[in-house]
């Protein structure tokens, strides 16, 4: 088994949407965490959100019945209170992914993007990708979830403008202009682009659950 100090856990789980799962993981969380789900007014969006505060709490490797609890900071930064470790999360449409690492870490996941409205991301320097790019979409969708995983690292969000933030591809790696961490993006088997920022370059270790196995880990965890 790969070190946890050596290694991104990264978890992929696809939502049915299913109002029977929904149920049975929302009765094992905490108050404050229900409080916060009711906050979205659309069931796709609390679902989504459930799954994820449940597969970060999995990613910890320990015990359900443990004091672990998902908050946010005030810029909406997830954090597990009462495990040290730094968390990601991100979702699109049915797709969900949680991250974890003992250093800062960010992850985006997205559909592929079109190839309108890419000037309100784009640094200057970008369009220089763009132009020798022979499949725009995806060198676009990259991009941004980049500038979104790099932004959740960095736990501001999009309180920074984006055509700030330059990136640059050489030989398929990303490189930050005047930043050191280490970048990747990637498809997954369902189309969708995840991209992941990190303090520092470590090993990625990948999982993708059912709904059914996350619902055995927490029915084990009692």
């Amino acid at each position: 088994m790969l070190s946890q100090n050596n290694t991104i856990r990264i978890c992929q789980i696809s939502a049915s949407f299913n109002s029977k799962v929904y149920d049975q993981l929302f009765r094992f969380i905490h108050t404050i965490e229900k409080d916060y789900l009711m906050k979205y007014k659309k069931f796709a969006d609390r679902y989504n959100s459930l799954l994820a505060l449940s597969l970060a709490k999995k990613l910890t490797n320990k015990k359900l019945s443990a004091q672990l609890n998902l908050l946010h900071t005030e810029l909406g930064q997830p954090f597990l209170m009462g495990h040290h470790e730094h968390i990601s999360i991100s979702h699109c449409e049915n797709t969900i992914v949680v991250a974890m690492s003992t250093n800062k870490v960010g992850i985006d996941v997205e559909k592929k993007l079109s190839t309108v409205g890419y000037k309100l991301f784009l640094a200057d320097e970008e369009y220089e990708l763009l132009n020798n790019s022979k499949n725009r979409a995806d060198l676009l969708t990259s991009i941004w979830t980049l500038k979104e995983a790099y932004l959740k690292l960095k736990g501001k969000g999009f309180f920074i403008d984006p055509t700030n933030i330059s990136f640059n591809k050489i030989k398929e790696r990303w490189f930050l202009k005047d930043d050191f961490c280490s970048f990747l993006s990637r498809d997954l088997p369902n189309g969708m682009k995840l991209s992941i920022a990190s303090e520092v370059e470590k090993k990625i270790n990948f999982e993708k659950i059912t709904e059914s196995e996350l619902i055995e880990w927490i029915n084990n965890g009692y």
